[in-house]
């Protein structure tokens, strides 16, 4: 069964995330740092040394002053291993539309879920790139059907013919497979009441990652 974490203390350390804002912008400095998670700015330095986790509520702080301050969040959404076992980010906020679209925010976390590395290797998802989505609607029927929990590999961006993906298209997220030609991309549903479409050229388009598995409701 799925083990979900419920602890005080995040799987994120400090010590990546100070590296990952440094990335962002060179010039941030520990002082800063310690300002974004609302902590004392006298320990900050050993904290990141002893690379000590951050707690839930630094968590939650740091990642409203990143958004006030217009900083990318995604690197808060990382995928954590411990032994055989991926502790893997869940989107319970998130819903790939298998219809006509649907709007969410994809940075929200809402909680973890225990999955097994070998599992998702099967399937060949990468562990430390991967999230877990929820599915609505009935345009993938049989195979993805409305409140399936889908795996979804970030790292998979690349088209492939034939593959399903999660991606965003006229700020709108879709779960469908794509096929591409020289000239244009086309998204099909498996269920064929829903007619395929071709992505515009001219509005947004941007692939979220690969669903590589879709978790059933029993």
């Amino acid at each position: 069964m799925p083990k979900y974490s419920n602890s005080n203390n995040t799987n994120l350390s400090l010590q990546y995330c100070f590296s990952e804002l440094q990335k962002i912008n060179p010039n941030i400095t520990k002082s800063d740092f310690a300002a974004f998670i609302n902590v004392s700015r006298q320990n900050i330095g050993q904290r990141i040394n002893r690379n000590s986790k951050l707690t839930t509520r630094e968590k939650n702080y740091l990642k409203e002053k990143l958004q006030e301050n217009g900083i990318p969040t995604k690197f808060l959404n990382i995928a954590v291993l411990s032994d055989s076992i991926v502790q893997v980010p869940v989107r319970s906020e998130v819903e790939l539309s298998c219809g006509y679209g649907s709007t969410s925010n994809a940075d929200f976390i809402s909680d973890t879920i225990g999955l097994d590395i070998n599992f998702i290797k099967s399937y060949g998802g990468n562990p430390k790139t991967i999230s877990v989505v929820y599915a609505r609607g009935n345009s993938m029927a049989d195979r993805i059907e409305s409140g399936d929990a889908l795996i979804v590999d970030e790292s998979k961006t690349y088209l492939i013919n034939g593959k399903v993906y999660a991606f965003v298209y006229d700020s709108e997220l879709f779960c469908k497979q794509l096929n591409k030609t020289s000239n244009e991309i086309t998204a099909v549903s498996f269920n064929s009441e829903y007619k395929p479409f071709i992505i515009d050229k001219t509005k947004q388009f941007e692939i979220v990652g690969q669903v590589i598995s879709a978790m059933k409701k029993i």
